[in-house]
């Protein structure tokens, strides 16, 4: 098996995984450079905003870095739009972000096109048989992502869907994702047979990253049980901090038919994730959408100390398994 460090020519093999209005250039340039592998979250943001992180990414890093995207058939438009923009300005690592099940088709044609622009192709899964399409279709690393991860939210459990996608994955580089923080999900990720790790919620609060302060705070103070589900009416619910917001939209769900529910949930939703990153509200109309890892987070740290901690603890935890006695037959 090719390992991640040799694929995305990086020190560490975790990757930031793109998270819109946080992986934003101050925090994916300060991954690149302390060795990990940052990928912009910028997959549905305006041109100008677009070009704009890559080229300060750019001014922060001369590491390696990749620009988000959605694979999906109904927004082939912004597919063609952000795989200009990435073209343009010559960036050689592409993730396609995958919300609703890969189609074969559909995925060849993009991954053929990524690959004759000479870009590296990284894409998120979420079941074994996406995983099969996306190696099938030439992926060169594929990132499995269990239901406990930030963001959409999947519909297995990380330790579920991790092995499943490993029996079928035959060529693709193979990061784990979902419910991990640390160097014990490192190890446990290593233990399943892949070659590295995705991260989210563990670097939203890193000291470099440009998201507001209160979110930062808000997700170093969560507790076992702050983390809840949200927009479940709408098909792609998601999990974020308890707040306000939150009650709102639960209460909605409750008083209402998922149809109706869906409808008034987008109204409550739309620029919430913008309000509490940017704006700091993190009570009554901005969500913190962080994974269900967020209450092992209880510090702010910087970037090159989250990814050294996390490498260097796992290796620690791999050591130790390493050594345990066999039992007698």
């Amino acid at each position: 098996m090719k390992s991640l460090e040799s694929v995305l020519n990086v020190k560490y093999p975790i990757i930031c995984g793109p998270m819109a209005w946080t992986s934003m250039a101050p925090l994916v340039g300060a991954v690149s450079n302390a060795g990990g592998f940052g990928v912009l979250g910028v997959g549905f943001a305006p041109t100008e905003v677009v070009e704009r992180e890559i080229k300060a990414t750019r001014q922060l890093t001369t590491k390696p870095f990749a620009i988000n995207v959605t694979l999906f058939p109904e927004a082939e438009a912004n597919l063609e739009r952000i795989t200009e923009i990435a073209a343009k300005e010559q960036v050689g690592y592409i993730y396609a972000d995958n919300f609703a099940g890969l189609v074969h088709e559909f995925t060849q044609k993009w991954f053929d096109r990524w690959h004759a622009l000479g870009m590296t192709v990284l894409t998120k899964v979420m079941t074994s048989q996406e995983a099969q399409v996306a190696d099938d279709c030439g992926a060169d690393v594929i990132i499995a992502k269990g239901w406990e991860g930030g963001g959409h939210i999947s519909k297995e459990g990380t330790f579920a869907l991790l092995p499943q996608v490993r029996a079928v994955v035959k060529h693709a580089v193979l990061v784990a994702s979902g419910g991990i923080a640390n160097g014990q999900g490192y190890a446990a990720a290593r233990v399943f047979g892949y070659a590295g790790i995705e991260m989210g919620t563990a670097f939203m609060v890193a000291t470099e990253g440009s998201t507001h302060q209160n979110v930062k705070d808000a997700v170093v103070k969560a507790v076992d049980g702050d983390v809840t589900m949200t927009g479940a009416a709408t098909g792609a619910p998601c999990w974020q901090l308890q707040n306000d917001l939150s009650d709102k939209m639960a209460q909605v769900e409750r008083e209402n038919k998922p149809s109706v529910a869906a409808e008034k949930l987008q109204s409550l939703a739309t620029s919430s994730l913008r309000q509490a990153s940017e704006q700091g509200n993190v009570t009554d109309k901005g969500a913190v959408m962080v994974g269900q890892i967020a209450p092992l987070i209880k510090e702010q740290k910087p970037v090159a100390q989250i990814l050294a901690d996390t490498y260097q603890e796992g290796v620690r935890i791999l050591r130790q398994v390493a050594d345990l006695p066999e039992l007698a037959e």
